[in-house]
């Protein structure tokens, strides 16, 4: 993937106080969006593509204090995290007090230093417990005042049962969510959370196996229930094409509803639909 930088005219550098700005942070690199609360428009969306496997995170470090983009003062500030390491905890069981024993009950401890963090979903009522690297963690903190942290496990569950109080349907409707080397899995049963999984994956054949296990362990029925697949846009991809010899009802999804993108902002489909996380961050807040 190449690097993508596109700002609309519309951007005032002398009003960034009253945007709210949202960064990515992924094996694949760098990514951030710039919005205007007040129209509910994107103005600016930038890509860096690159692999940072050092301790200390030099590449994303050198992004972060190179980008003009990133040194303007801003109203608010959210900081994604892309990892599988998170889980979601019901309020009824929550207890902040308890945050690395319910952490642990899903991820075993390690070497890496971490810092862990708890983001309510509220509309799944639950919790995401969610682990950042903790140099990556004081980095971001330094650089931007009153940052907020999420996992993307927030917006993508957050904007999947948005989407679904839309429409006038109980039936059950499945999200799948597509990354590098894992895919995030979502249910949703009468416009509820049924299910929240992430599942790693090398072959094809892991990623179908995975999909029909939860179909036939919660009882789904393939002829009814919908199938949306968030994160890629090519209906050659191998991945739809073979789950749709399987699931009849799987379709790719379409741009987020909840927010606009402004006119002179040359972002392509593709990267409105790979970076979806991004773009239904502000939804969190």
């Amino acid at each position: 993937m190449t690097k993508t930088y596109v700002v609309d005219q519309s951007f005032d550098v002398n009003v960034t106080t009253s945007y709210f700005l949202s960064i990515r942070s992924s094996s694949g690199g760098l990514s951030f969006c710039v919005l205007d609360p007040v129209t509910n428009t994107y103005v600016a969306f930038a890509n860096i593509p690159f692999v940072d496997k050092s301790v200390d995170n030099i590449k994303t470090q050198e992004v972060l204090l190179k980008e003009e983009l990133l040194q303007l003062p801003y109203k608010k500030v959210f900081f994604l995290y892309e990892s599988p390491k998170a889980t979601l905890v019901p309020t009824a069981l929550y207890d902040p007090a308890r945050l690395h024993e319910l952490y642990t009950l899903n991820h075993s401890n390690n070497s890496e230093e971490i810092e862990l963090v708890a983001q309510k979903i509220r509309m799944a009522d639950a919790w995401n417990l969610f682990s950042i690297p903790k140099f990556m963690y004081h980095l971001v903190k330094t650089q931007f005042d009153a940052v907020s942290f999420f996992q993307h496990y927030s917006p993508f569950v957050e904007s999947c049962l948005l989407s679904s109080q839309r429409k006038d349907t109980k039936a059950d409707v499945m999200h799948i969510a597509v990354h590098e080397k894992f895919f995030d899995l979502v249910v949703l049963s009468s416009r509820k959370l049924k299910l929240n999984n992430s599942y790693a994956y090398s072959h094809i054949n892991d990623f179908i196996y995975f999909v029909l296990f939860a179909f036939e362990q919660l009882k789904l029925s393939a002829e009814n229930t919908s199938v949306i697949i968030h994160g890629i846009h090519d209906r050659q991809n191998p991945l739809y094409k073979e789950l749709k010899n399987y699931l009849r009802q799987t379709q790719i999804a379409d741009v987020t509803p909840h927010f606009k993108f402004s006119p002179g902002l040359k972002i392509k489909e593709s990267d409105k639909l790979h970076f979806h996380n991004l773009f239904n961050l502000a939804i969190c807040v």
